[in-house]
């Protein structure tokens, strides 16, 4: 079939120029040169936070229903420059002011606790097929290991405590901070659709900036 002719069919099957989704409008921009896939440039004029996964999850479902009605297999692709995790500013400000009030670190295993403390200096965010990862950027300024069980100090030598903190990580799970020190994360981020589906995952780390 003639691009043109996808392209002309495609819109008539959606009922006007674009797709909406959670204030998100989705035009598809041109037929690519295979003729069988679907770019599509996103508007956003609400400026509504998105991961582009999200956003490929539902256009996949559009492509399943326009193959079945064309019987000709079509997919979706974003346009270049807009895959990714995207936050507007209430979400940057509030994930920050979380981060911000977070000025001690504390986990406990079995046999040791470590605290850290010191000060956020923003965050960073990677993304990768339906995970989600947060990063906040602490700057320690000092910390303290002890014994779960009598209290007793073992070490204030900030690199061994960082070491100690990441050692619980470790033993522990990938999820361990996002469950005990960033619990605030799931109740903010489960307001925005686009952000947080039930088939994604989002992990909230520490990284340290003072590590060498």
């Amino acid at each position: 079939m003639d691009k043109s002719k996808v392209y002309e069919l495609f819109l008539d099957f959606i009922g006007g120029n674009s797709i909406e989704i959670e204030g998100i409008h989705l035009k598809p921009e041109r037929i690519e040169i295979d003729g069988r896939t679907i770019e599509f440039s996103i508007q956003n004029f609400n400026d509504v936070p998105y991961y582009s996964e999200i956003i490929l999850e539902y256009l996949k479902d559009v492509m399943d229903d326009f193959s079945k009605y064309t019987n000709i297999y079509f997919k979706p692709h974003l346009s270049f420059g807009l895959d990714g995790v995207y936050l507007n500013e209430t979400v940057k400000n509030e994930i920050q002011s979380v981060f911000d009030s977070k000025t001690t670190l504390q986990l406990s295993t079995y046999n040791k606790t470590v605290k850290i403390m010191g000060n956020s200096t923003g965050f960073n965010i990677e993304s990768h097929d339906d995970t989600i990862m947060i990063w906040n950027e602490f700057d320690a300024k000092r910390g303290i290991w002890f014994d779960y069980y009598t209290n007793g100090e073992i070490s204030r030598d900030l690199g061994e405590c960082i070491s100690e903190y990441f050692d619980i990580i470790e033993n522990d799970s990938r999820g361990t901070e996002s469950e005990r020190v960033y619990v605030e994360f799931d109740d903010i981020l489960s307001k925005y659709p686009l952000i947080s589906a039930e088939w994604t995952v989002l992990y909230y780390h520490t990284g340290f900036n003072n590590l060498s």
